[in-house]
This record gives C-alpha cells, structure tokens and sequence, in this order.
C-alpha cells in the first residue's frame, strides 16, 4: 500500500469518526432531565395552571399560523383562536373547529403540536415517554448533550413521531430539537427529518421560553441543517398565565369534529 492509499485511509477513517457521537450512560438521563427543566424554571412551571400566548408560523414565506393559543399546563385541553375568528378546540378527547363551516386545513394538527413544540422543556418525561440514546454530538461547533424522546402506541395522534433534544453543555437550556412529523404520513417521515433552533430565551414569570424559532431540514448522519435559508420561522409573543376558571374549552354548539387525518 502506498503512502497515498494510507492517508486516504486514514483521512476516512478521520471523517467517519467525526460523525460517530460518544456515547453516556443510560442512568444518567434523569439527572440530566433534571438540570434541563431546573433551567427552565420547570419549578415556577408547575406553579401554573394554563398559558396563554400569540403564536405567528411562517412556512415557506406564507402565514401558516396566526393567532392566540390557550393551553392546560399540565393536562392536553387546549385552544387555537385564528385571527379570523375561527377557533380550534382539542377537548381532551378530540378536535373541534367552529363555525362548523369554517376551513381549517390542518386544524387539528397545529392545535395539538404547537404547544408541544413551544414548551418542550416541560414534557420531557411523563406517562408514555421514553428517553433514550444519550450521546453526545457536535453540531455548529458546540458539543451537544442529546437524547432521543419516543412515545407509547397509544399515546397522542402520531406516536410515531420522535425528538432529539439538544442541550447546551453550558446553559442546561434546549437549543435545538430534531423530529420527525408522521401525522398524516407514513414511514417515509423517517427520511426527512427537521430540527427546531430555539431562540432568544425569555424569563417569562419564572419559566424560561424561547420567544423566536427557526425550522430547518436536517441531515442526521452528519448533524447539518440543510438548505440555505430555513423552511419556517416562528415568534411567540404576548405570554400571560389565567387560571383554568378563566379560561374556556368546552365545544362550542356551531362546531364540527376535525378527525385524524388517517381516519
């Protein structure tokens, strides 16, 4: 073999290893869990019982949502209130639009997912959730802490779906997630995963939030978001905390049911 043909080797050798993340203990999860939501104020979380928030998506330079979002804090009841009017209602069992005639493509989906994504660090573990495959890997020159967050078969509308989260070695606070979105697709979800940059983090009453995201496709296998500018873009603004007395998720009697998309 020539000198040639063993740098060559070597210099492979070099780029896979780059892309091998190094592997932490399994045991270690939850004190991690731990670190992450303390940093973002998981204690004043619990001290709450709903949020309120304006949520503006930006999906391929057109307005996807726009409006008021009214979440349980610590229960699966929440609300979409459109600037049009319209409203998206999840009762705790199924979605609901009303008017009952009003267009809502993907109704359903923003309803359930956005306050999912928005306050990620405060459902990291719980009933149905398991964390795994705890690595650490580099991605924009920083040394991520990561794990990998899948769902029960009976859990929510797509428990196909999965996260990655990846934590600030320094902060504690979620950076960035990575995730897949098989609601009304299939297994080729798989092949086209995203990653969420959160940004611009916020003391919001105690809760620490990211007030400012960026959506990109993303490149597993070597942790590189792909493209030149991002698929989305989004902005939460105008946070407050009523109480569940204050707030309304009854179905309204002008609605209709916004069934899973598979059914």
């Amino acid at each position: 073999m020539t000198s040639t043909h063993i740098l060559r080797v070597q210099w492979s050798a070099l780029l896979l290893w780059a892309f091998v993340p190094t592997t932490l203990k399994a045991d270690a999860i939850p004190a991690q869990v731990e670190a992450t939501q303390a940093a973002h104020g998981i204690e004043a979380w619990w001290g709450k019982e709903a949020m309120q928030a304006d949520v503006e998506i930006i999906f391929g330079g057109k307005v996807a949502v726009d409006g008021t979002f009214t979440f349980e804090a610590h229960g699966p009841r929440s609300r979409y209130d459109r600037r049009d009017g319209v409203s998206i209602i999840f009762d705790g069992e199924t979605a609901w639009v009303s008017p009952a005639d009003a267009v809502a493509p993907r109704g359903r989906f923003h309803v359930l997912t956005w306050p999912w994504f928005i306050f990620t660090p405060f459902k990291m573990q719980g009933e149905g959730i398991t964390l795994s495959d705890y690595t650490v890997e580099t991605v924009d020159g920083v040394d991520y802490e990561t794990m990998k967050q899948t769902f029960a078969n009976d859990m929510g509308d797509a428990p196909d779906d999965w996260y990655r989260f990846y934590i600030h070695p320094e902060t504690e606070l979620i950076d960035a997630m990575s995730y897949i979105v098989t609601y009304g697709k299939g297994p080729e979800a798989e092949l086209s995963p995203s990653i969420i940059y959160y940004q611009d983090y916020a003391d919001v009453d105690g809760p620490v939030i990211a007030t400012r995201y960026e959506f990109w496709l993303w490149d597993a296998e070597t942790k590189t978001k792909l493209g030149e500018k991002p698929k989305a873009t989004g902005v939460v603004s105008k946070f407050s905390y009523p109480s569940l007395g204050e707030v309304d998720f009854r179905v309204p009697v002008d609605a209709r049911e916004l069934k899973l998309a598979r059914e």
